[in-house]
């Protein structure tokens, strides 16, 4: 009799297609193996990641919707996806979610009915979506992507370890597991109960935690869609479908998905399930060196591949030389590199059609209290086209990220301005080689804490910056001797009223740069600590006769 082999893949919903591609594709260290669109829904990125080749066991997917509004974990639904990872690389783990501001629980020990344990560190992604990393020794045998900056082999996910489904009551899903897809009991806990499929093991699991009184499930962004089961030929999928025709449940047609076959069902719990076939796998229309670098599309909406590219936002993935070259010099952990990519970011390519903003990349640097998408709107206000990369800073003061720490407001720690601003400056070298922008202009637009940075990067570490737009700025600190700044475009705005920074404070700011050689604008508006909609204009006017004029020097 013909049986599930285990996990095929776990798809979920997710808002930004960039921001979920930077988690996965850069925070986890997954490989976008296939960049393609929902079957059904030809205006929506369909995105898988996994190994080097996308295999069954380990194969992440996507429907980002931009706008979509966020979903409610509950019933009927699987409501947590764990990654396994070997147990020496438990710790790496720690030391790069903390890195990349990612709050995660544990690692805590997990006890099983069968006296085994297991090690889990529990985190959520942007979207809410629930997921784990699981140790264990047996994960050596699953395939891992390699190519990942900063993660090795052995610190790699390898696939997945297991799904958690959440039930009302237990049997009718515990019936459909076994009797109709041949799973067996292995392990029971304080209310969850673990099957496997196959030869058990990572990748072959699935646990059904019984969750009475819990309200149901309802998709949307950070919640997953269904899990496929990997069931290898289409014998075997033709034969479980009419298994399932017999168990009383409703299951599709097999439905061609072009790098699989595929027939969905609801099991009685309510969860959305999937079979798919092995074959024939993600090589179908790619060679594996170049998976995931360009849109592919099913036969049927070939013919309206330019209308579906118009509709899709544009994604960026680092090119797999740029990267291995960010971390050329590095010893094992990212860690030891400080030109690595590790600010939590987000890069946006210049528009196609941009003219003289194309050759122009905006550093976004947020105020206290933001993050990387702050500034992405005021940086398309400013100038529409520009490229922009946007690192979130990594200090916390009581929750807010901030790029440095201060003692008391308006009194900065010299000492951590110094150290982050070097860090900041290898960020950006680093993202000049892993985003091909050396060549380009690099203006900082910086508001509050961002533009104290930003000031900070132009006094101790000129030419880094060929100009910079600073909002509410005030004196990080006063250099000695002065940087030569001879050409360097900077525009100031400020608040007449601003409770934070005092006039003469903008004024002295005015005063240094311009005694260091640079041309500096200042722009006074009649508000606060804000940025008003007369500032904004000022600072789009100045921007673009800097941009357009064909000089970012």
């Amino acid at each position: 009799m013909g049986q599930v082999r285990g996990i095929h893949h776990v798809s979920a919903i997710a808002s930004d297609p960039q921001r979920n591609l930077d988690f996965y594709g850069g925070v986890l260290g997954l490989r976008l193996v296939k960049r393609t669109v929902n079957f059904d829904d030809p205006q929506t990125y369909h995105l898988y990641y996994g190994d080097e080749v996308g295999t069954p066991g380990g194969i992440m997917t996507f429907f980002p919707w931009p706008r979509a509004r966020p979903g409610r974990q509950g019933t009927g639904q699987v409501a947590v996806t764990s990654f396994a990872i070997l147990p020496g690389a438990v710790g790496f783990w720690i030391e790069r979610l903390l890195r990349h501001g990612v709050h995660y629980q544990g690692p805590a020990k997990r006890t099983l009915s069968d006296g085994s344990t297991e090690q889990v560190i529990s985190f959520r992604d942007h979207d809410g979506l629930m997921l784990e990393l699981v140790a264990s020794e047996e994960a050596e045998s699953r395939g891992a992507w390699s190519g990942a900056p900063g993660i090795s082999r052995e610190h790699a996910i390898h696939g997945f370890h297991h799904v958690t489904l959440w039930v009302e009551r237990h049997e009718a899903s515990e019936r459909a597991l076994v009797d109709t897809l041949g799973f067996r009991a292995v392990t029971e806990e304080n209310g969850t109960r673990r099957y496997a499929a196959g030869d058990g093991g990572p990748g072959a699991l699935v646990d059904v935690r019984e969750v009475g009184g819990f309200p149901l499930g309802t998709d949307g962004a950070g919640t997953v869609h269904h899990v496929a089961w990997n069931i290898g030929d289409d014998a075997t999928e033709l034969a479980l479908r009419e298994r399932i025709v017999a168990s009383g449940m409703r299951p599709t047609p097999v439905i061609d998905r072009m790098y699989f076959r595929s027939v969905y069902f609801r099991e009685p719990g309510g969860v959305l399930y999937e079979l798919a076939t092995a074959d024939p796998g993600f090589l179908l229309d790619e060679p594996v060196e170049q998976l995931g670098e360009r849109l592919m599309l099913p036969p049927q909406y070939e013919a309206r591949r330019s209308e579906i590219e118009a509709a899709l936002p544009e994604i960026h993935v680092a090119g797999a030389a740029a990267g291995s070259s960010a971390f050329a010099d590095a010893k094992g952990a990212e860690k030891e590199n400080r030109a690595a990519l590790d600010f939590v970011h987000r890069y946006l390519p210049s528009s196609k059609d941009s003219d003289g903003a194309g050759s122009t990349t905006l550093l976004l640097l947020h105020g206290t209290g933001g993050d990387e998408n702050d500034l992405i709107p005021l940086g398309r206000a400013l100038l529409p086209g520009a490229a922009m990369l946007s690192p979130r800073g990594k200090v916390s003061e009581r929750g807010a990220a901030r790029f440095f720490r201060r003692l008391a407001e308006g009194v900065f720690d010299q000492q951590d301005l110094e150290r982050r601003t070097g860090e900041l400056v290898d960020f950006v070298k680093a993202a000049e080689r892993e985003y091909d922008i050396g060549a380009q202009g690099l203006i900082a637009v910086g508001f509050s804490n961002g533009a104290n940075i930003a000031t900070s990067v132009l006094l101790r570490h000129p030419g880094v910056l060929h100009g910079a737009v600073l909002l509410s700025p005030m004196v990080p600190f006063e250099p000695d001797p002065l940087p030569d700044l001879r050409g360097t475009p900077i525009f100031i705005g400020a608040g007449r009223k601003d409770p934070l920074v005092a006039e003469d404070e903008v004024e002295r700011l005015a005063e240094i740069l311009r005694a260091a050689g640079a041309d500096v604008t200042v722009h006074w508006q009649p508000g606060g600590h804000t940025i008003t909609g007369e500032e904004l204009e000022a600072a789009r006017d100045w921007i673009e006769r800097l941009a357009f004029r064909g000089s970012t020097a």
